[in-house]
């Protein structure tokens, strides 16, 4: 699987013409996060969820014009830096939340239910603080410790509380990040819904982006692998991992047709995004999975018919 889709080399192409964009900030509310995050419970921790919210402040960038803070990529993944995350030797809890937290701001954007379902993923489990701090550890502790980690919480996730509800569309951006900021983890991209659309309406491969599956995620990363040799970065220098899934996001989300600063509509992928949050929310009400059940049957219907874009 060497030969990238044709949908991939056009998106590539147009990120070259439009000057090697970077992926842009993004503006995040602190309040909504603190107001959620301050009720909650994380099981006799020496720190609270909002001393986490506040280092993450501290380290946004604030406009001068009194805006909103912006969050980006980079800030992230300084956050989950082995240097920030081991403390005397070890990591750190309070560090390693913190990191998470970030990587949840960063993955839900400006939707407004990111906040609820983080606080569902510290509370659901009675260990998770110790399991994300295990998780930090094991992806940073080899050069496959991303796919160890996905690999372990895989094995954990299915029969136990271990994390429960956080499902590897985001918990492979909190493994993405980890990876990323270690020098000696090769970086495991994050595997979303997102991605998983664009697989199967152009690279014809199918991946499971609802629960934990080795498999899937390995034949995700060869994707990866054997495409990135492909393409180039503005310097000349190779592309790894994460810069081929984020061309992929971009076209799948139709965030590259601004790159030519032609106006674009909500797409079809961001309105499922969107729908998802109050599927979810009402199945959790009522109990009953029939409505993400039918989500995701709409999601693959639109994904067969290749219906991607506004």
């Amino acid at each position: 699987m060497t030969t990238p889709p044709d949908a991939l080399r056009a998106t590539y192409d147009r990120w070259r013409e439009a000057g090697y964009l970077p992926q842009p900030s993004f503006a995040w509310r602190p309040e909504s996060w603190r107001k959620r995050l301050q009720s909650t419970d994380i099981l006799k921790a020496e720190f609270t969820l909002t001393d986490c919210i506040q280092t993450i402040v501290e380290r946004t960038a604030q406009p001068e014009d009194g805006s909103r803070p912006q969050i980006d990529r980079e800030l992230v993944r300084s956050l989950h830096s082995p240097e920030t995350l081991v403390v005397d030797g070890t990591y750190d809890e309070q560090a390693v939340v913190t990191a998470f937290l970030a990587s949840m701001i960063w993955g839900y954007g400006a939707t407004g239910y990111g906040p609820y379902r983080t606080a569902r993923v510290l509370t659901s489990d009675p260990c998770a603080i110790a399991h994300l701090t295990e998780t930090a550890e094991r992806a940073q502790s080899s050069a496959d410790g991303g796919i160890d980690a996905f690999d372990h919480i895989a094995g954990s996730w299915k029969h136990t509380q271990y994390l429960k509800y956080l499902g590897p569309a985001f918990g492979t951006k909190f493994l993405y990040f980890l990876t990323a900021a270690s020098s000696t983890a090769r970086t495991t991209p994050v595997m979303d819904a997102v991605v998983r659309r664009w697989f199967r309406t152009h690279a014809g491969i199918d991946l499971v982006t609802w629960r934990w599956e080795k498999g899937h995620y390995r034949t995700y990363l060869e994707a990866l692998d054997g495409w990135k040799g492909e393409f180039t970065r503005k310097d000349g220098t190779p592309f790894e991992r994460d810069d081929v899934e984020l061309l992929i996001f971009s076209h799948s989300r139709g965030d590259d047709e601004v790159w030519d600063s032609a106006p674009v509509a909500l797409s079809i992928d961001t309105l499922l995004d969107l729908l998802q949050s109050d599927i979810d929310q009402i199945a959790d009400r009522i109990d009953s999975p029939d409505g993400p059940a039918l989500l995701q049957q709409l999601a693959d219907w639109v994904a067969r018919s290749g219906a991607t874009g506004s």
